[in-house]
């Protein structure tokens, strides 16, 4: 995990800071392919903390604590980001062949539950996930869409250690599909009908510009 969550959250409950403004303040950022909300989100903590807000981030996180919650290991509910849901036919051989089994309602109730109980709990960066799907309703968000024209995310990922030898072409234009289906698949409608705070493009601004803004924005929101 980038950031150890129980660690981060006995630290709150145990007084060692002062409570924030906002008592559920929370952040769901979601993106285009090639616009690294992870990297956004570790400057974006720094940048709290040295303003003395605690904060933390999830991200891959999230599989993991569902996993931990259904008592399954997370290979067996990974599929779910993969917008993939099981067939009729899956249901009945998993049920038969695991006494693990858990339902595709199931899996997706439990994902969702986990994200919304960190939203809850506050001061968190929520990236991807379909997390603003599934925070929609809940006081004390800021919704965040991050973007950029396709080029520049082609150049983004080209200069990635990991993406040395990769079709990137290619993973934009699986990874922009799998995203966007993803939050569809938990909000149940399409992607331009999905309501962000912010809308901010990678390629007009630096990064340190997009974290001033950030931060400009939650205090406007009285989350800091």
């Amino acid at each position: 995990m980038a950031y150890n969550l129980q660690s981060y959250f006995e630290m709150r409950f145990t007084g060692a800071r002062a409570a924030p403004v906002t008592k559920s303040a929370f952040i769901t950022f979601s993106r285009e392919t090639g616009c690294n909300g992870t990297g956004i989100a570790v400057d974006l903590v720094k940048a709290l903390k040295a303003e003395g807000h605690s904060w933390t981030f999830m991200n891959k996180e999230v599989l993991e604590e569902a996993a931990n919650k259904l008592r399954v290991d997370p290979s067996r509910i990974k599929y779910v980001f993969e917008n993939r849901k099981k067939t009729h036919v899956d249901e009945v051989l998993s049920a038969l062949s695991s006494k693990y089994y858990k339902s595709d309602k199931k899996v997706r109730k439990t994902i969702t539950e986990v994200i919304r109980h960190y939203a809850a709990l506050g001061n968190i960066i929520i990236v991807g996930r379909a997390g603003v799907a599934t925070t929609s309703d809940l006081q004390g968000g800021l919704h965040i869409r991050f973007t950029a024209p396709y080029e520049w995310r082609l150049n983004a990922l080209r200069k990635r250690n990991e993406f040395k030898n990769e079709d990137v072409a290619a993973f934009i234009k699986k990874h922009d599909v799998k995203k966007r289906m993803l939050i569809e698949d938990f909000c149940g409608k399409e992607l331009h009908q999905v309501q962000f705070d912010l809308m901010l493009n990678c390629a007009a601004f630096t990064r340190q510009q997009i974290i001033t803004m950030m931060i400009e924005a939650m205090k406007c929101k009285n989350m800091i």
